[in-house]
C-alpha cells in the first residue's frame, strides 16, 4: 500500500508530465520529464513480466506452427 504522500507525489509528477506535453518544448524539458518519470517508477511497485501465452499478441512473431 502506498501512503498519501506517495500518492500525491505520483499525481503531481504525472500532472507535470502532462503539462510538459501540452506546450511547445523548452530547454530543460527532457531533464524535467526524466525526473518526474523516475518519481513515478520509483514509487510504484515493479510489475512482474507476463509470461503467459497470448495468441493474439504472439500470432505473427515467427513461432513454430504459425
Amino acid at each position: 500500500m502506498r501512503t498519501a504522500e506517495e500518492n500525491a507525489a505520483v499525481s503531481l509528477a504525472l500532472g507535470r508530465i502532462l503539462r510538459l506535453a501540452s506546450r511547445p518544448s523548452r530547454p530543460g524539458d527532457g531533464e524535467e520529464y526524466e525526473r518526474c518519470r523516475s518519481v513515478i517508477l520509483d514509487t510504484l511497485a515493479p510489475v512482474a513480466p507476463d509470461y503467459a501465452t497470448n495468441y493474439a499478441r504472439d500470432r505473427m512473431k515467427g513461432a513454430q506452427g504459425d
